[in-house]
């Protein structure tokens, strides 16, 4: 071997469960399997821009006075029918009690929306599935929700 030559990493083919014993692999399978290892990435890559996109659906609760979602020391489960990429939650009324969020998982830490505040959850993805809320005992108040896809 010379100073320039690379010392190239021994690849064994098998055919029928045995070894082929030649050293070269066709150039046809060769291309075929960096082919299929390419497409194998760009399909991530098109997953990944594809749960990224927002269709511009949204769902939302508590937008019409005549029928509020009021929270109260009782844990209300949301179920969205699709899932969402972010979540704005208004809690208008500047003396009212503030309401706790759970997002997808009781066991996760959870946010609060003060009376007056609003919270904007915004997740790259689409994982929003479900919305947990509840006050404190004794409390309850009003809120407004919209979710995006």
């Amino acid at each position: 071997m010379d100073e320039h030559s690379v010392d190239l990493p021994q690849i064994k083919v098998f055919e029928d469960g045995k070894p082929i014993s030649q050293e070269r692999i066709d150039p046809a399978v060769m291309s075929f399997i960096m082919q299929s290892s390419q497409l194998a990435q760009i399909v991530k890559i098109r997953k990944y821009y594809d749960d990224r996109t927002s269709n511009g659906l949204i769902q939302t609760w508590g937008m019409d006075p005549d029928n509020p979602l009021t929270i109260t020391d009782e844990l209300k489960v949301l179920k969205l029918d699709f899932p969402a990429q972010s979540v704005s939650m208004f809690n208008d009324d500047n003396d009212s009690d503030s309401v706790y969020v759970w997002v997808n998982d009781l066991s996760r830490p959870k946010a609060t929306v003060k009376g007056g505040e609003s919270l904007k959850l915004n997740y790259e993805t689409h994982k929003i599935n479900y919305i947990y809320l509840q006050c404190a005992v004794g409390e309850s108040t009003d809120i407004r929700i919209v979710a995006k896809d």
